[in-house]
């Protein structure tokens, strides 16, 4: 009986050593070993600026940026301290919103990440300033949307709330789900 388990255990032993050593194994040799590709952008720039124009000739837009690395492949540039700048009919620059990061997609979708900041440039809006993390802006559409967290600003007012719709041509905003406001009353 002591002999029948030795015996086990010196094949049980060979098996293991064999399954560490592996000598028939197709990558023996190391010429099938996989390595990991990083994509490597296009074209990187520095200072960058891309203008969108509307059919008629105008400024529409204008997408400003510390860093850009472009990848044709798949269809998108990575922006470092991205600035966007939304122009009126009269060529004015009303709304600008500037981020840590970003990235610009072929289909002209603009993706905002981290302390992304919304300022209104004309003196006369209720709306002076939109806080947020994430921001999606289509500028097909002239539009922007966010699930995140929000904080607006205005004169004499704080608005709080989770998530947010914002048509630039019409000049709206909709928060969708609104948490809190605060007015302060004039002095």
């Amino acid at each position: 009986m002591s002999r029948r388990v030795t015996v086990i255990l010196i094949l049980l032993f060979g098996a293991g050593l064999l399954l560490v050593w592996r000598p028939f194994g197709d990558d023996a040799d190391g010429s099938n070993v996989t390595a990991t590709r990083t994509m490597q952008p296009d074209f990187t720039a520095f200072g960058l600026e891309t203008r969108i124009f509307e059919n008629n000739g105008l400024l529409a837009h204008k997408i400003k940026s510390e860093k850009m690395a472009h990848y044709d492949q798949i269809g998108l540039t990575e922006l470092e301290q991205p600035v966007y700048t939304v122009f009126s009919e009269q060529g004015k620059e009303i709304w600008r919103v500037n981020s840590a990061q970003g990235t610009f997609y072929d289909d002209q979708t603009l993706i905002l990440e981290g302390d992304v900041e919304i300022l209104a440039l004309e003196p006369d809006t209720r709306i002076k300033q939109v806080l947020t993390e994430y921001l999606i802006i289509d500028l097909n559409n002239q539009s922007m949307s966010t699930e995140h967290p929000v904080s607006i600003h205005g004169p004499r007012l704080l608005i709080r709330g989770n998530g947010m719709s914002a048509d630039l041509k019409a000049e709206r905003m909709e928060l969708k789900r609104h948490v809190k406001t605060i007015f302060q009353p004039a002095e």
